[in-house]
């Protein structure tokens, strides 16, 4: 009886593993109802993406996970947006140290 009991509660215990898998397949969509006029500093923003459709709108996602929907054509989104790619591509910029460099040398295939 123990056994059988015990079998249920694993494949109970299994399923709702699974189930709870299929649910972060699916893409989250943003939708912005407001859009907020309040400056956000830019140094709280970690990304942003820009929703098109009905409302544009650009998302920006705070450090502690937060979205705020901004209206694109606002000068203080446009300098956010601009910040923080310029951030982004200092970051991608960077060249490797030591070992990780790599050098570019031709090979002819014969």
């Amino acid at each position: 009886m123990r056994l059988l009991l015990l079998a249920v509660l694993g494949s109970c215990c299994l399923t709702a593993c699974l189930v709870g898998g299929v649910g972060s397949e699916v893409p989250e969509r943003s939708i912005c109802v407001s859009l907020t006029t309040q400056r956000l500093p830019v140094s709280r923003i970690k990304t942003y993406t820009i929703k098109e459709g009905s409302m544009r709108a650009v998302i920006f996602i705070t450090r502690r996970g937060l979205k705020v929907c901004a209206d694109p054509q606002d000068k203080w989104v446009k300098a956010a947006v601009k910040s923080v790619d310029s951030r982004s591509s200092t970051r991608m910029q960077t060249s490797p140290t030591g070992a990780q460099q790599t050098t570019h040398t031709a090979v002819t295939l014969a």
